[in-house]
């Protein structure tokens, strides 16, 4: 009889991974990737936009306390009519620069510079020592100040930010400047999370009372913004806001600022170039885009004798009152101040016929039509809003 031997074959045969399911994981791991990693960096967009409103918030509430200490004045050693001179628009001085002389502590500030003009050297500044002479002219004119920036932030300060949100913006980030050895470069910058420079825009309190709306030397929206202070023209001061104030962060030379490197001269609405990098664009568009980020969406004028209705011509429609008499502004995500490849610009900047700007009319009707509410009811927009810029004022 013939005995059936058991057989010794292990049916479970040890093998490798085809080609085709390799090809398979890496398709799957592949797709996962694709929908994880725009969720983690909008998760990290969320978490530095939410960081820089806190801070934004610290900064206003410093900013309110100054204020409120000083007879409802705003911080700033300079003036806001100072700050917008011709001058500044060379000499690279910021208007946080400025407010952060006082808010950063009663030790910012050593002096004039005519009083210490024997301790820092006219053609250069104590880089070393911190001890920096700045202004919104020549920083060795006998009225320039003369600042210890290593105690911002120290003894009296109103503000004092962590180090990762106080950064100086120097040379080789293009803050404008006219030499090496200028102070104003070396003044520290409150910067938002992304790593960019915050604006800040102070109201000319001395400039006028209220707007005239039958104005034409300068028109409502030059006597609300201008370019300059101290300048001729119908959009050169005085006006309550100057872009004078902030020109070394979109001006000729600021083609790489903040963390980011950005070109603001190119893509910044503030700026006096299109994206092209080489078509001038107007003073007034300049000054009509200022007006609209500054106004506030909830105060309109018009020339006398008219009423906002559908047939009114959404140009005539300007800002009465600003949203505050300090504002500050990030450049939120995506880095440019009222950046012209946001989409907020495409959705209302009028760039046809050579214009060149974004319209404060916008915020209360169309080219044909009030807006309404579902229930017909008139509202308002705040067309700022549409560009991922971070705004926040104090009054």
């Amino acid at each position: 009889m013939h005995n059936a031997h058991a057989s010794n074959h292990n049916p479970r045969i040890a093998r490798g991974f085809s080609l085709v399911e390799l090809l398979v994981v890496i398709a799957i791991i592949a797709l996962l990737a694709g929908l994880l990693l725009p969720a983690l960096a909008g998760a990290r967009r969320a978490g530095k936009k939410s960081a820089t409103q806190n801070m934004m918030n610290s900064f206003t509430n410093a900013v309110s306390s100054f204020s409120n200490d000083n007879g409802s004045r705003m911080p700033g050693y300079f003036s806001p009519y100072e700050m917008g001179l011709r001058s500044n628009e060379d000499q690279g001085m910021s208007a946080m620069e400025n407010v952060m002389l006082e808010l950063g502590g009663t030790d910012v500030i050593v002096g004039s510079y005519a009083d210490y003009s024997s301790e820092v050297n006219r053609s250069t500044s104590d880089t070393d020592g911190g001890i920096i002479s700045i202004a919104p002219f020549s920083n060795s004119d006998d009225r320039a100040v003369v600042a210890n920036t290593k105690l911002i932030g120290a003894s009296g300060a109103y503000f004092a930010p962590d180090s990762n949100f106080l950064k100086v913006m120097r040379e080789e980030e293009n803050q404008q400047i006219t030499s090496r050895n200028n102070g104003q470069h070396l003044m520290p910058d409150v910067v938002d999370s992304f790593g960019n420079p915050l604006l800040v825009w102070v109201k000319d309190e001395t400039a006028r009372g209220s707007i005239n709306p039958d104005g034409d030397d300068p028109d409502p929206y030059g006597q609300f913004a201008s370019v300059n202070s101290d300048g001729n023209g119908d959009y050169e001061g005085p006006a309550w806001f100057y872009l004078a104030s902030n020109n070394c962060f979109y001006g000729n030379d600021a083609t790489a600022i903040g963390e980011g490197g950005n070109n603001q001269s190119a893509i910044s609405a503030l700026s006096a170039y299109r994206s092209d990098g080489n078509t001038a664009v107007d003073a007034e568009d300049r000054v009509k885009t200022l007006a609209t980020l500054l106004g506030s969406p909830s105060y309109y004028g018009l020339p006398t004798g008219e009423v906002l209705d559908d047939s009114t011509d959404v140009h005539d429609i300007f800002p009465i009152r600003p949203r505050g008499n300090l504002v500050a502004q990030s450049a939120g995500a995506d880095g440019y101040f009222l950046g012209t490849s946001d989409t907020g610009w495409g959705a209302n900047a009028d760039t046809d016929g050579g214009e060149y700007h974004i319209g404060f009319g916008l915020n209360f009707k169309n080219e044909s039509e009030r807006f309404k509410d579902e229930d017909g009811k008139y509202i308002t927009f705040d067309i700022i809003s549409d560009f991922d810029d971070i705004i926040q004022s104090v009054n």
